[in-house]
């Protein structure tokens, strides 16, 4: 992190950090809630993010409101940082009308265009090059935007992970790669699924910059983020950032 120091953001106020307290806060008394209902069989199924939301409210909060955000299935505090209206998430979140698919489906697969966030695919790695057609967009429209894409330790085996990697890095797209490293991809452990000691020291094979954070401390997250938000807008391209955290 020493490159991150070097480049210190502004501090935050103190009503921003009540703020990211909030917004901490927040995600995790609705999944608290979630939960219970999953328990009392209200529910069928649900992907808890407890524990990781500082990954989700720090890299939302460090970005620009029109900056496009491409979250997962456990990055709740995406949808609620960016304040989208609690009543139609609620909708969603139980499968009924007037949710954003309308009852059809009561998990992740949803989107909030006009909160600038698209929704989830699925195979995890193929969010990837989706957040580089943005990062292509911005680009020809001479926009100083940027494209954060999540995506799982496992995911980072897939084939879309390398070749939106490879193709970020060599037309320097204004994109943001962050991997949230909870220690299993579903339910295989990390061991089991790369030989490396970091993934974000696979950046350096493609000529992109690589910093590991610990994504459990909402400042740190907040600042990378902001950093590497700044140096995309400035033309100098992608960063893969993996966050630690667990589950």
């Amino acid at each position: 992190m020493e490159m991150i120091e070097k480049k210190k953001i502004a501090e935050l106020t103190d009503r921003q950090l009540l703020d990211l307290y909030k917004y901490l806060r927040l995600p995790r008394l609705i999944e608290e809630r979630m939960l219970a209902l999953l328990r009392q069989g209200r529910i069928s199924k649900w992907f808890s993010g407890i524990g990781q939301e500082a990954i989700s409210v720090g890299a939302t909060y460090a970005l620009n409101p029109d900056d496009v955000i491409l979250p997962m299935h456990r990055n709740l505090g995406v949808f609620t940082t960016r304040q989208i209206p609690l009543p139609k998430l609620f909708r969603q979140l139980m499968g009924k009308d007037g949710g954003f698919t309308r009852g059809r489906d009561r998990s992740f697969h949803f989107g909030a265009p006009e909160y600038h966030i698209i929704g989830m695919i699925s195979h995890l790695g193929a969010m990837l090059p989706v957040a580089d057609g943005f990062g292509v967009a911005f680009q020809l429209k001479n926009e100083r935007r940027v494209a954060l894409a999540f995506t799982g330790d496992g995911a980072t085996s897939e084939g879309d992970f390398h070749e939106a990697l490879n193709l970020a890095a060599v037309w320097k797209l204004p994109v943001i790669f962050l991997i949230e490293n909870n220690g299993y991809g579903l339910s295989t452990p990390v061991q089991e699924q790369y030989a490396c000691e970091r993934l974000a020291d696979r950046a350096i094979g493609y000529g992109m910059e690589g910093l590991q954070i610990d994504g459990n401390n909402v400042l740190e997250v907040y600042e990378t983020i902001r950093y590497a938000a700044e140096k995309a807008r400035q033309g100098e391209g992608p960063t893969l950032i993996e966050a630690m955290t667990f589950r």
